[in-house]
């Protein structure tokens, strides 16, 4: 690549260092890398993705957790159980404005500044923060906070644990997990179903968290490699239109996608199905999201990635207003039909964004700008996860209103998701605006 985007975004400046020479890698190696990463997303997202089993299990009145049983309320508080679930997710994805920098530091080997005015404790903790200390330090959060979940009796201290705790912990861990963990609250009820879960979590990531490599970039040296790229966002990037509509889309979509995975089980339960029934429905947008992710990602390198961005986010905020919408409001057995014609839709259009926007950034942005701005992106969509389920149980009804009780809850999803579409396509005219339109981009 003879030029790369500058940090500015308006037009190029020529890459005045050399590409580094590379340790070689191993095909061993490389599927170990590729199978960690595979376990890792299972493990983290994976459990974020099947919140919404939990969360029908809490508001039943068979659950054994909370004294008292939200059932039994007038008033059940399904905003803050949601909340619980999306402050996981959130932070997961916001902790990485803080993750990304340290661990650039440690890669170029500037975590640990010598001069006099760093503090001799400060200088002691950088050098203690390796890659694999980090990693083997989220798992045993992650499983901590499952086991204090356990012994919880009250929704605040869920925030503490199942969801404040976990926060350092796809598709695909979520399609397994949600029968599993459903299966698990039949049969042996909640506070045993999160230590056994707090127990595999445990098992499983504690070998993926040892087995981190040590990043190629660590064994070249200042002259051959790269500069460090940049961690922090400037104000003169952060004032570029693509970068605000980036934004504000992140936090939209984010907030309109994890919505009606939260309720999911519980609008199910809703139509007169069981639980289990809500939670193989989980599964199974789970499921379509990860071949989605695929599918979108070869198109998105044909017709132009934020082409697809923008297609695949409209099909979103359409599905929702043709099929939820029309389930929510309807009064005869075509409910169901169109509820299940939504998970299939949205399921396969919400994958896009995750596929597309990492290789976006980089394309809108600039390779340098990537780990500064991808940082920022992340944050905002935690703050974005964050904010939408839990206004959605703010606005559900009454469950004397039967499936018409999740109408706002529908008609919010579709806004959040048609404003997200909107500020991609404002990140498309922006960008073609400063370089020059294309078709295909």
């Amino acid at each position: 690549m003879a030029t790369l985007r500058a940090g500015s975004g308006v037009g190029s400046e020529p890459d005045l260092t050399a590409a580094p020479v590379l340790p070689p890698i191993s095909r061993k190696k490389q599927a170990a890398v590729l199978f960690s990463a595979f376990m890792t997303i299972a493990l983290t997202i994976g459990y974020n993705q099947c919140f919404g089993v939990f969360q029908q299990y809490y508001l039943s009145s068979g659950q054994d957790v909370l004294v008292p049983s939200p059932a039994s309320q007038d008033s059940p508080p399904t905003a803050l159980l949601a909340f619980v679930g999306t402050l996981c997710y959130g932070l997961t994805w916001a902790g990485g404005i803080l993750v990304n920098p340290v661990i650039s530091r440690i890669e170029h080997g500037t975590r640990a500044p010598t001069t006099p005015s760093t503090r001799l404790w400060r200088r002691r903790i950088l050098r203690l923060l390796k890659p694999r200390v980090i990693t083997m330090s989220g798992v045993l959060m992650m499983s901590a906070g499952l086991t204090l979940a356990s012994f919880s009796s009250s929704i605040w201290q869920l925030l503490l644990t199942q969801g404040f705790l976990i926060l350092a912990g796809g598709g695909v861990g979520g399609l397994v997990f949600s029968n599993v963990i459903q299966a698990l609250l039949s049969s042996v009820g909640g506070r045993w179903t999160l230590r056994i879960y707090a127990v595999f979590n445990l098992i499983a990531g504690l070998p993926i968290a040892w087995a981190v490599p040590r990043s190629r970039f660590a064994g070249v040296s200042p002259a051959e490699g790269p500069a460090r790229p940049n961690t922090h966002v400037s104000r003169a990037l952060a004032s570029r239109p693509t970068f605000l509509f980036s934004a504000v889309a992140a936090f939209l979509q984010a907030a309109g996608a994890q919505l009606p995975l939260s309720f999911i089980p519980s609008y199910t339960v809703i139509l007169g199905l069981t639980a289990t029934k809500g939670a193989n429905f989980l599964a199974v947008s789970n499921a379509i999201n990860a071949v989605s992710r695929i599918l979108t990602g070869y198109a998105g390198d044909r017709l132009g990635r934020q082409n697809t961005l923008v297609l695949t986010l409209l099909l979103a905020a359409l599905s929702v207003f043709a099929f939820w919408v029309s389930s929510v409001l309807s009064t005869t057995s075509s409910s169901l039909s169109l509820w299940l014609a939504f998970i299939v839709f949205y399921s396969f259009s919400t994958g896009g964004y995750y596929a597309l926007f990492p290789a976006l950034i980089a394309e809108v942005f600039g390779i340098r700008q990537y780990a500064a701005v991808n940082a920022f992106i992340l944050f905002v969509r935690g703050l974005g996860t964050m904010f939408g389920s839990p206004v959605g149980g703010q606005l559900l009804g009454g469950s004397e209103e039967g499936t018409r009780a999740y109408s706002s809850i529908a008609y919010w999803d579709g806004a959040l998701l048609m404003g997200a579409t909107v500020c991609c396509v404002g990140v498309r005219w922006a960008d073609g605006k400063g370089k020059g339109w294309k078709w295909i981009a």
